[in-house]
């Protein structure tokens, strides 16, 4: 085995690996506390609010619309962050996440997933509507499928 073509390899996977993470920061971190102060000025509320009405069509309260929207226009690891704080808050039950990741695993990253497959020649329109389309219809149907979640008010 040649030593220092591993430990070159090894080398490059950690810097390749460390300026990943480093750039994820750069943008999520400021993310992060922008959406503090929007939840702190109660523009987030109004926005779930205003987003409930679509979400419900697929199963999801207006708490959920936001990590959707953020998933959808920034991305899986964007998104699932959302999630994560919106569930550590109470936000979220786990039925939503469910429902939420299952969207975003079909519809998530509008811009630059559709701006790369047009770059090799896909319809961005086509291609954007019918990710959508299975987004919502299989979204929904899981959310007719799974049993709501019982409160503490309705356990025997």
């Amino acid at each position: 085995m040649d030593w220092a073509l591993f430990l070159k390899i090894m080398g490059d996977g950690f810097t390749g690996a460390g300026r990943q993470v480093l750039q994820i920061g750069l943008i999520v971190v400021p993310l992060m506390v922008a959406m503090q102060f929007l939840e702190e000025l109660k523009v987030l509320e109004r926005v779930s609010r205003w987003l409930e009405k679509p979400v419900s069509l697929i199963g999801l309260s207006g708490a959920a619309a936001l990590p959707l929207v953020v998933g959808m226009s920034l991305g899986l690891a964007y998104g699932a962050g959302m999630i994560i704080k919106y569930s550590r808050d109470g936000k979220l039950t786990h039925r939503e996440m469910v429902l939420t990741i299952t969207f975003l695993s079909l519809n998530h990253s509008l811009f630059e997933d559709v701006l790369l497959f047009v770059a090799v020649g896909a319809q961005g329109t086509v291609l954007q509507v019918v990710r959508m389309a299975a987004a919502v219809v299989v979204t929904a149907l899981l959310a007719r499928i799974l049993p709501a979640e019982k409160t503490a008010d309705s356990s025997p």
